[in-house]
């Protein structure tokens, strides 16, 4: 439970002070939990990560904006993450309320490049990793850049994105393995994904890979802009396998082995390698046989490790997209350089029960759903299409499967 009150001014933290003192005053003002208030309209320069644990609310009031500056070695972090993100331990009961942001050309040094505050594939300025009923409302981020998202939420349970306006070069809401979340009544203006839901992604864009199940994506505009290859929404799956000697592994690539889950962390060039010496250090990157692996899936036990990513029982409803794609939404398990999602052989990764009620596509779109994924029961009710269509094409990782099963309700055009 949020009991104490602190106000941040009187811990330092001021609009116009030094921005290194100004991370360490908001740092000081939540180290403790409890509600946090910053209520001095200003600007505020911060140059490190803002780390919150359990039990946190940050209130920024009206008026009020932050503004990244690069700290002064150029290791950059996230401007705000959870503390649990580095152990494994999950954080419960966050929230960041009433936050303008500003980037300002400021982005992660990541961790496979030598970050030293970074979790590899934990790219996003707001940023959340093993927490449990987390409230991020009334956020905006006016000018993403091309690296790092606006938020991203992984191994969660419980998360709420209500009201935010995210605006720039990348993802607004970047959503990895977990369950019951709601994005409702937000504005996304991205040349990249407005919204992602990752359950496998490249080993540099997740920190983790499993099922995202239970979430709703309701009341939510798509602005206009230039024509984009991005989707308003993409769904992305996959399925891995225990280690074997001498089997070929890529970029990205995911194994099992003693327990842990690893990752391949090398080039995306379609280079394979041969893997004869298992990977076993227990934290962070190490390489044997010259592939570089990095250990992910901090905190599972053994026996509930994931072996494939699935996305189900979504529905997305009462949006209206105003910017033109081939493809508004795409499900998928990837092949290319920078990831192959499915290994053949595994258990197909299961898309199932999606739905889309009241979406008005309002832009110039080829297609409104392409499907390459193994996918069941996808529902289209009361949607306006514009003359776009819904595809299916085969994944070649795959043996065969059925055809997506896809039921119309109601009016589209």
């Amino acid at each position: 439970m949020i009991n104490e009150i602190v106000n941040a001014a009187n811990c330092g933290f001021l609009p116009g002070a030094d921005a290194d003192e100004n991370s360490a005053a908001l740092n000081k003002a939540a180290e403790n939990g409890g509600t946090v208030r910053i209520t001095v309209p200003g600007v505020y320069d911060i140059s490190e990560p803002i780390y919150l644990g359990s039990d946190t609310a940050l209130y920024f009031a009206p008026g009020v904006t932050l503004r990244r500056v690069p700290c002064k070695n150029g290791d950059n972090g996230n401007a705000f993450v959870n503390r649990g993100a580095f152990t494994g331990k999950p954080d419960h009961n966050i929230g960041i309320y009433g936050l303008t942001l500003l980037v300002n050309g400021t982005e992660c040094l990541r961790a496979e490049l030598g970050g030293t505050k970074t979790v590899i594939g934990l790219r996003a300025h707001i940023s959340f990793l093993y927490v449990e009923d987390l409230t991020l409302s009334g956020i905006t981020v006016p000018d993403l850049c091309k690296i790092d998202y606006a938020i991203s939420v992984c191994e969660f349970r419980r998360a709420l994105v209500e009201n935010c306006r995210l605006e720039g070069d990348k993802d607004g809401v970047h959503f990895g393995p977990g369950t019951d979340f709601t994005v409702r009544n937000c504005v996304f203006r991205t040349t990249d994904d407005a919204i992602a839901l990752n359950c496998s992604d490249y080993s540099i864009s997740n920190p983790t890979l499993g099922s995202i199940e239970n979430g709703l994506i309701e009341n939510c505009l798509d602005l206009p802009d230039t024509p984009t290859l991005s989707m308003f929404l993409r769904i992305l799956v996959g399925g891995w396998k225990h280690w074997e000697k001498g089997m070929r592994v890529f970029h990205s690539d995911a194994v099992i082995h003693n327990g842990r889950l690893y990752r391949v962390v090398m080039r995306p060039d379609n280079e394979s390698y041969i893997s004869d010496t298992p990977p076993t250090h227990e934290t962070g990157f190490a390489e044997y046989d010259g592939i570089r692996w990095v250990r992910t899936h901090l905190g599972y036990a053994p026996e509930a490790l994931p072996v494939t990513a699935n996305c189900r029982n979504i529905t997305v409803r009462n949006c209206t997209i105003l910017r033109a794609r081939p493809r508004q939404v795409l499900i998928y398990a990837s092949y290319d350089e920078w990831l192959h999602s499915y290994h053949p052989g595994c258990p197909q990764p299961e898309v199932k029960d999606i739905r889309f009620e009241n979406v008005q596509v309002l832009a110039e779109t080829e297609h409104f759903i392409h499907i390459e994924t193994k996918t069941e029961n996808v529902s289209v009710i009361n949607c306006a299409l514009r003359g776009s269509d819904i595809i299916e094409t085969p994944n070649r990782q795959m043996t065969p499967y059925p055809k997506a099963e896809i039921r119309f309700g109601g009016e589209e055009g």
